[in-house]
């Protein structure tokens, strides 16, 4: 399951702008500071971060296509900004739940297992 396609230009025009503002104060909100594979530019995208030891894991909520996913997998590395603070994160990659599982919270796996989400980017710190 993902979140419908429609909804990725409603989030991309109204909700990521003002979500923005306050995602990198509340955790599990984060925001993934990136440059755009095409044009250069810097963008700022809201999302849902989980730490670990071995670095974050963001589920993949619109798909396995998304351009914040494309840009930093083509860069390399991002930022992610949390509580205030930003850091470097290398090696991003697209993995299915099994392989995520591990950098999920315990109390959230059964969730996650069951909305089947269609990928998580796994960051290294």
């Amino acid at each position: 399951m993902h979140i419908p396609r429609f909804m990725r230009n409603v989030n991309r025009v109204l909700t990521n702008p003002i979500l923005g503002t306050v995602a990198w104060l509340v955790p599990p909100l984060a925001v993934v500071h990136h440059v755009g594979r095409k044009t250069g530019r810097l963008y700022r995208t809201p999302v849902v971060a989980f730490c670990s030891d071995a670095g974050f894991v963001i589920p993949m909520t619109y798909g396995r296509d998304v351009d914040w996913a494309r840009n930093i997998i083509r860069a390399n590395c991002c930022e992610l900004e949390r509580r205030g603070h930003r850091v470097v994160l290398l090696n991003p990659r697209i993995v299915g739940f099994d392989r995520a599982r591990r950098r999920l919270p315990a109390t959230l796996r059964p969730f996650f297992r069951a909305v089947d989400f269609p990928g998580y980017v796994l960051l290294d710190g």
